[in-house]
């Protein structure tokens, strides 16, 4: 068996599969929004489907969110699972 498959399955076992996909959903904000939309975030968490970034430019949370949906739409592809349902900006 392959390493990946045996720790695909120890998650699956222990039943931390939500909370690695919510990790992994966080993790890859700035590989989706990519490095200069990144470097204006601060605290990225998901909670309760939603995935909540903090903007720290007001401009640029405007704009963004006119991207919403699909930012969703990325994040759960990159993810490989349909983890979040909506992004609120902060």
């Amino acid at each position: 068996m392959r390493l990946d498959a045996i720790i695909k399955q120890m998650i699956d076992a222990t039943g931390l599969r939500p909370e690695y996909n919510r990790r992994t959903v966080e993790s890859l904000w700035p590989e989706v929004a990519g490095k200069h939309i990144a470097s204006y975030t601060g605290r990225i968490y998901v909670k309760d489907r939603t995935l909540n970034v903090q903007i720290i430019s007001a401009p640029l949370k405007e704009e963004l969110s006119y991207l919403r949906e699909l930012l969703v739409r990325q994040l759960n592809e990159a993810a490989g699972a349909d983890v979040i349902s909506s992004i609120r900006f902060l």
